[in-house]
């Protein structure tokens, strides 16, 4: 593993994003995400984890990927698939999205073979555990995104929560 230090993760209710991805708030979310990253990135970031989930998960992926023509020798993306398989019932766009994403990446981390029990709070806290930055997309609501949170904040890493940018609404 990469120094956590150096080592960004990203947490996000999938939900949220898929009722904002065409809209101006979704607009918003893609602008304050790309500075979240170019801002950690300034800030000697260089490692960046992503938990491949629909949703957030996979936009803050492609919007490193982006970044990372931009920087070249120090930007890398590492998907943290919590069992393989997750995207075989996804539908086709999330598919594509996905492949895309795990094709470019520079190294995945493969939690379990198939899906188990808690294989998604697992990919979670190896997330928390091998970084020291979270940004995320947490609107307070339970799931995943609020344990992520929660852990991260026990845990002691810097969170940028994106979230507070977009005025407190999920519609």
């Amino acid at each position: 593993m990469d120094d956590k230090g150096s080592s960004v993760c990203f947490s996000g209710h999938r939900y949220v994003y898929f009722n904002m991805e065409d809209s101006a708030k979704g607009r918003i979310l893609q602008k304050e995400l790309t500075i979240a990253i170019k801002d950690a990135i300034k800030n000697g970031f260089h490692t960046f984890y992503t938990g491949m989930a629909q949703g957030f998960d996979i936009i803050a992926a492609e919007a490193v990927l982006r970044e990372r023509h931009n920087h070249q020798e120090c930007v890398k993306l590492i998907c943290v698939v919590p069992y393989r398989g997750q995207e075989d019932k996804w539908n086709e766009k999330w598919r594509k999205r996905y492949d895309s994403v795990m094709k470019a990446s520079d190294g995945v981390v493969l939690c379990n073979e198939e899906f188990i029990t808690g294989c998604f709070h697992e990919r979670n806290r190896f997330l928390v555990d091998n970084t020291s930055l979270l940004i995320c997309l947490h609107s307070g609501k339970h799931g995943g995104t609020k344990h992520t949170f929660k852990y991260a904040k026990e845990q002691g890493l810097q969170i940028i929560n994106i979230w507070d940018k977009l005025g407190g609404s999920d519609k």
